[in-house]
């Protein structure tokens, strides 16, 4: 059986196929990166300790730039004509900011569909940091670009950020569960409008809202999110 093929245009955001072999181990290993970088904040080590470290730190980087890097060209020029492979996707997907879970810079921050609902969650540890215990303003931005982003799985056609408007409403704390949702508000040609919260446990700690600009003329909702197109209830009491 011929292995399945991957279209750009098909990718659901920030969502990857089952890892290959090697992309489960690319995981393994940033997840272990992204462990000692946890580590180093305020480590109390004496310098000669330091001094090893960073002499086996120096080795493993060494090693690494020993191995080549597959052409991103070469991916995406694979993937935009239908024809990429499951590594081809994962390669797309594993190193998205923030979702992928291939970076150390990733929580990861978990998205999916959920009916009409874009769903998240994410732990945010000690490199998150802004406020002591607490999550840095500008991750949570970066957050709901990437949360309200995969609305455009709702739609036809993929764009880029035009605006975010954000409002912090409480502190939002480390090392504790945040949940995400967002939904489409409204689709206008190129435009896609949309509106999210954050949670941690039942506060609300930040609202926002987004526009998204289509790269391939007008969004128009799929076939089974048409429903979209129409008023909310309290729309329609207010029309």
């Amino acid at each position: 059986m011929a292995d399945e093929m991957y279209n750009y245009f098909d990718m659901l955001i920030a969502e990857s196929p089952e890892p290959t072999a090697v992309s489960q181990r690319r995981r393994e290993l940033a997840s272990e990166l992204k462990a000692i970088s946890e580590q180093l904040i305020r480590l109390d080590a004496d310098e000669a300790a330091l001094a090893e470290y960073t002499a086996q730190a120096r080795a493993l980087r060494e090693r690494l730039e020993g191995h080549g890097h597959r052409s991103m060209r070469d991916i995406l020029g694979r993937l935009i004509v239908g024809k990429g492979s499951r590594q081809d996707a994962l390669d797309m997907a594993d190193f998205e900011i923030l979702t992928g879970q291939g970076t150390p810079l990733s929580p990861p921050l978990e998205l999916w569909l959920d009916g009409d609902t874009v769903r998240g969650r994410a732990t945010f540890g000690r490199l998150f940091m802004g406020p002591p215990g607490k999550v840095h303003g500008g991750v949570l931005s970066l957050s709901l670009d990437m949360l309200m982003a995969k609305c455009q799985d709702f739609v036809t056609g993929l764009g880029m950020t035009g605006t975010l408007n954000i409002r912090y409403m409480a502190p939002t704390p480390l090392n504790t569960e945040i949940r995400f949702e967002s939904r489409v508000a409204k689709v206008e040609g190129r435009k896609l409008l949309t509106e999210a919260k954050v949670f941690a446990g039942d506060t609300q700690t930040v609202s926002a809202t987004g526009v998204w600009i289509s790269s391939q003329g007008n969004y128009q909702l799929r076939d089974a999110y048409a429903h979209l197109a129409e008023p909310a209830d309290n729309d329609r009491e207010t029309a």
